[in-house]
């Protein structure tokens, strides 16, 4: 599992001081690019290199709990459904223990350069496979 701490800001909020529905999207987005830097480094610099980006299919959000200004959050990420040219992020936002938000990200693998689906580099497939939860038997 991959794990980002963060602050809910001002900016992020209403006038209530509850967060705007789109920004956990953002929050889940940061989570993703810094567990691929920690990874491989610089993003851009990989799809230039390499060609192959990838980008968001489809997202599922359920909001199970309202967030407020200067929240103190965990994102969880895990990857699950792993195959030939997709996987999806599932993520888990939690306040302390209590879950906030639950959300499924499907990411598709593309290569710019021949601008189709392209097969996910066996070095990723190694590396989402260490962000499977595995049963507990």
């Amino acid at each position: 599992m991959h794990t980002m701490n963060l602050t809910v800001h001002l900016s992020d909020t209403d006038v209530t001081g509850q967060v705007y529905y789109s920004k956990p999207l953002e929050w889940l987005e940061w989570c993703r690019v810094q567990w691929f830097t920690h990874n491989y480094g610089n993003f851009l610099k990989y799809v230039e290199e390499t060609g192959i980006t990838f980008f968001p299919s489809k997202a599922t959000v359920e909001y199970k709990r309202p967030v407020f200004f200067n929240d103190e959050l965990v994102v969880e990420m895990l990857a699950k459904e792993i195959k030939k040219v997709s996987f999806i992020f599932e993520y888990t936002v939690k306040r302390g223990t209590e879950t906030v938000l639950k959300s499924d990200i499907t990411m598709v693998c593309f290569d710019i350069r021949k601008k189709s689906l392209s097969a996910l580099p066996e070095q990723l497939v190694n590396q989402l496979n260490s962000l499977v939860e595995v049963a507990a038997g």
